[in-house]
């Protein structure tokens, strides 16, 4: 199994893309530009990171980088995060470790493949009600990936088979669990699915209580044939349980 440092640094790299802001209606309100770039010193240590931002709502004819940001971010990482939970594959999720009353609970989720990095953050209001999401479609420096169209339910239907992996709070990230899994789904099981641009979609339950265990999951389709799914297992009394990875081919009939 491999360290949480050694995970984080697959997602080394210059990022470019923008953070889509919708709301609970799923309609776009916000597009705001952006450059991530995650480096490791000379010395492997830190990994540095820069978040730049470029004004909002670009039009389709303009560059989106032109001209210089509005909004930096900078952090440099000297160990893994403790907030964050990688797989793998270089994946990742955070969010609220506690539902607590009048506290903005959220979930953050990235999935990482080849060159494209898709990336959703889920936000409730103070009183558990689901408010809205984040989308941030990003791709590596030089690539020649694209945005991948709106996920649609229909894809999803059939069976699908790969491995999982799943850490729980109570263990730490030293102590994930991975084997085979499979699945099969049919349009009645997506009913709570919502589906976003870029082959993303989630499952947001509204509102979160401490009064029954619940689960936050983002969905990818980054292929019609891959499929990854992350997901948040709280307990009743909204504590976090688990963090779960499953990376799922689909078997052709």
């Amino acid at each position: 199994m491999l360290d949480q440092w050694t995970l984080l640094l697959r997602n080394v790299g210059e990022w470019y893309g923008s953070f889509n802001t919708y709301d609970s209606g799923l309609q776009l309100k916000r597009r705001q530009p952006s450059i991530l770039t995650l480096e490791p010193a000379a010395s492997g240590v830190p990994v540095n990171l820069s978040l730049l931002f470029w004004p909002d709502n670009p039009s389709p004819a303009e560059n989106p980088y032109g001209g210089e940001p509005v909004k930096q971010i900078r952090q440099s990482f000297y160990q893994p995060d403790q907030q964050l939970t990688f797989f793998p594959t270089g994946s990742f999720c955070r969010g609220s470790l506690q539902l607590a009353p009048f506290i903005r609970f959220y979930a953050e989720f990235c999935f990482l493949l080849g060159d494209r990095r898709h990336r959703q953050v889920l936000l409730w209001d103070g009183s558990g009600r689901f408010d809205h999401p984040v989308l941030i479609s990003e791709m590596r420096a030089g690539s020649q990936a694209g945005q991948l169209p709106p996920l649609q339910p229909e894809l999803l239907t059939g069976c699908w088979q790969g491995h999982e992996a799943v850490i729980t709070a109570e263990s730490g990230t030293s102590d994930m669990q991975e084997s085979a899994c499979s699945l099969r789904l049919t349009l009645s099981d997506l009913t709570t699915l919502r589906c976003l641009p870029d082959g993303g979609g989630f499952i947001a339950p509204s509102p979160v209580t401490q009064r029954s265990g619940f689960s936050v999951e983002a969905w990818w389709l980054a292929s019609p044939k891959h499929l990854e799914r992350l997901i948040r297992h709280y307990n009743d009394s909204g504590s976090l349980l688990a963090s779960h990875q499953q990376v799922l081919q689909k078997l052709v009939a």
